[in-house]
């Protein structure tokens, strides 16, 4: 491979790492049945329960990240901490930075492949100093160093690794520096961090007209303290089976460890393929294992959300939001293939493999995270600075039409992970990662409740402690049903982000599979603000949009703090595979590209929208025949 098309690989694998008042009214859904809306008992916190929502970001880069050393950055593992705690830290071009709102746990998932290698040899103290490459990286000439660059990009493309920079020793001092910074940040009771990194898998395809890479990218969350002596790197191996191997030895050792996958919408339908990395079809043992090992996905980041595309999800009328859907090249952005690159596509396909093989491989909850590469996280639209460093650091840069850096006006502005757990440390909301009481965010900090039960009813709400009683005689998001008879019930709340917009409604999700192996999707509105009234065939119309695009503002004249009911599914079949989750729709506010046209003074751009629904999605309930 020349020079010229190591740098273009290089900076390839470099991508790849790369309020309104409550209102109460008799709604009715569109089989008659009266769905309640209304705010809680007033004596009941909004954090009730034996559980509390815990809201984190399980997905950050520093400069111990090869590819954010290249965007310029030089902020640590410690200042990505302090950064989530509320502190400012300095960001590219001098300016500090600082998050709304401090969050309740952060995991630095910096990428194994050469982790922290860039920022060694910068330390003159350090052995990696005087490593021939490392001068060339520090050079002050910028083809000096762009070719040094590219010694690493080349041999992360062709997966082979530099044997000075891949010594078990050298690996194993850094690695232990960033797993002690993550317990030095550890605050039980107020802030929980946990050891982490990512797996960096990009199976490359470089013989194609566009050289392309698809991405199976997943963060390994280590419970506590007890760690891998190294972390399994894709320089050991791209197969994710290989991962879950590795993992499995782990964990019979003592190691309590989860991997995470995430922006199967970059998949190119390598996520959640049905048939093995290596070929072959999926057998039970692959979908015991695959789900021992990733019992929660990432569906929600700054590359876009992974639960819905228009191309797949052909009626929903939501299913359009922050549709990232290009691969990572060396030349001009392509599209990759939706199919089994999407959440809902694969849930349906895991009950009919339930069906097929006795065991479902896509049984996994959701959470959402920023893979923010500057090491600040839990962006909001209005407090959008962008993710690459020098390549995205100013509205002009993010807004402009010039080489603009990865499509990077067309994502979102990230994710958040929800956790209800009973405590803020890392026992209580690693076991929630594992049991699934998990939810998703586009970013604010929605809450969630998703519970189901046979005894329900709306009279539930109106007692002080409805939300214990609903733990004594329901199950929550993230659990299996088994031969359940009789007409399931399920209980929906949601409550707004006190800094962010009003609630528009709350939906459920259904699929199915019937016995005759059709796949089956339904959208059911099950609570919603204002006075509207749902159609003959239980649509809902749209809620009245308040933001001036001019301004980047937006009023809660429309909307609720909070919507809550329950939802009867008088179309249950207990012979069938079914699942259910929640879906929570904010009104419309200002997408984090109208903020920045504001402050350049110009219009938002044409290809850009305006205004979203940010949203959040619950985990599953999945109903199982004996």
């Amino acid at each position: 491979m020349s020079i010229s098309k190591s740098i273009l690989w290089m900076t390839s694998l470099a991508l790849f790492f790369a309020c309104g008042q409550d209102k109460k009214s008799p709604n009715k859904n569109a089989d008659g049945q009266i769905i309640k809306v209304a705010s809680p008992s007033t004596n009941i916190s909004l954090n009730g329960g034996s559980k509390n929502a815990y809201f984190g970001d399980l997905h950050i880069h520093t400069s111990w990240s090869f590819d954010a050393f290249i965007y310029n950055v030089r902020t640590t593992p410690d200042d990505a901490y302090r950064y989530a705690k509320g502190e400012a830290i300095d960001h590219y071009g001098g300016t500090k930075v600082q998050i709304n709102k401090p969050l309740d746990f952060l995991a630095v998932s910096d990428h194994s492949e050469y982790m922290g290698i860039m920022m060694q040899m910068q330390d003159p103290e350090n052995k990696l100093y005087k490593f021939p490459l490392a001068e060339n990286i520090r050079s002050l000439d910028k083809g000096t160093s762009l070719r040094a660059f590219g010694v690493i990009g080349q041999s992360l493309s062709r997966n082979e690794p530099i044997e000075q920079l891949t010594e078990p020793a050298l690996l194993k001092s850094i690695w232990e520096k960033e797993v002690e910074a993550a317990n030095e940040h550890y605050e039980p009771g107020k802030f929980t961090t946990f050891p982490a990194y990512e797996w960096t898998s990009s199976p490359s395809t470089p013989d194609a007209p566009i050289p392309y890479a698809s991405n199976l990218h997943r963060n390994v969350i280590y419970k506590n303290s007890n760690v891998s002596d190294v972390p399994f790197s894709s320089l050991d191996s791209q197969n994710p089976e290989d991962l879950w191997r590795w993992m499995d030895k782990e964990r019979a050792s003592g190691i309590d460890l989860i991997a995470i996958p995430h922006n199967a919408n970059m998949s190119n339908g390598l996520m959640y393929a049905l048939t093995k990395y290596e070929g072959g079809d999926l057998d039970s043992d692959y979908a015991k294992t695959r789900m021992r090992n990733e019992p929660i996905n990432e569906v929600v980041q700054l590359k876009g959300q992974s639960m819905s595309t228009p191309a797949i999800n052909t009626n929903d009328e939501f299913a359009a939001f922050e549709n990232f859907e290009y691969l990572f090249t060396t030349g001009e952005i392509v599209n990759g293939s939706p199919k089994n690159s999407y959440v809902r596509e694969a849930y349906v396909n895991g009950l009919s493999l339930r069906e097929k093989i006795g065991n479902n491989p896509f049984k996994f909850g959701v959470i959402g995270s920023s893979d923010g590469h500057n090491s600040a996280a839990g962006f909001k639209e209005s407090n959008h600075f962008g993710k690459f460093g020098n390549r995205d650091n100013t509205a002009a840069v993010r807004l402009g039409t010039d080489q603009q850096f990865l499509k990077s006006k067309h994502m979102g502005s990230g994710g958040l992970a929800g956790v209800w757990a009973s405590e803020n440390n890392r026992e209580a909301i690693f076991d929630a990662l594992v049991s699934k009481e998990t939810f998703a965010t586009s970013g604010p900090r929605i809450q969630v409740r998703f519970f189901t039960g046979k005894n329900l009813s709306e009279d539930i709400f109106s007692k002080d402690d409805w939300v214990n009683k609903v733990y004594m005689a329901a199950q929550p998001m993230g659990r299996t049903m088994k031969g359940v008879k009789g007409t399931p019930r399920f209980l929906v709340w949601a409550t707004k982000d006190p800094d962010d917009g009003n609630l528009d409604r709350i939906q459920i999700i259904k699929q199915w599979v019937d016995k005759s192996g059709q796949q089956h999707e339904k959208i059911i509105n099950v609570a919603w603000s204002d006075e509207r009234a749902l159609d003959a065939d239980g649509n809902l119309p749209a809620v009245k949009n308040t933001v001036d695009i001019a301004d980047a503002s937006f009023t809660n004249d429309v909307g609720n703090v909070t919507l809550q009911g329950v939802w009867s599914d008088e179309d249950y079949d207990p012979t069938v595979n079914s699942l259910y989750f929640v879906r929570v729709l904010q009104v419309p506010t200002p997408r984090w590209s109208t903020y920045d046209a504001k402050d350049l003074g110009i219009d938002v751009p044409e290809d850009l929208p305006a205004t979203i629904q940010e949203r959040a999605w619950s985990s599953p309930i999945w109903f199982e025949p004996f």
